[in-house]
């Protein structure tokens, strides 16, 4: 089981990313409104304001859920590619997969 993480910079492909994902986890998707680090320090502080034009964009989305496959990320880049989008060429965002082996279950705890 992993944890499936996509931050996503571009808007117009929210709805394709958020299909994607509740494909290849078989539930739901949560998303989380963020603010994109080089966004924030390009507003805070003026000596950085170039970041705007190098990846400070305004759209930041947080997808999270769960994925039983060994490899998420792969598994999630092939199922967005069969549907025309090039995640990674389109420097879309950033995916990261965290394993939860390790994390502590207890079966007898309802947590809601």
């Amino acid at each position: 089981m992993h944890l499936l993480i996509v931050a996503l910079l571009d808007d117009s492909w929210l709805d394709d990313v958020i299909l994607g994902m509740t494909t290849i986890s078989g539930g739901q998707v949560t998303m989380v409104d963020a603010v994109s680090g080089t966004q924030n320090l390009s507003q805070a502080i003026p000596m950085f304001a170039e970041f705007t034009g190098m990846g400070g964009k305004r759209f930041c989305k947080i997808l999270i859920t769960c994925v039983s496959d060994s490899k998420p990320a792969s598994l999630l880049l092939e199922e967005l590619s069969e549907g025309g989008l090039d995640f990674v060429g389109e420097s879309l965002g950033e995916i990261y997969a965290l394993p939860l082996g390790q994390a502590v279950l207890n079966e007898e705890i309802d947590i809601f």
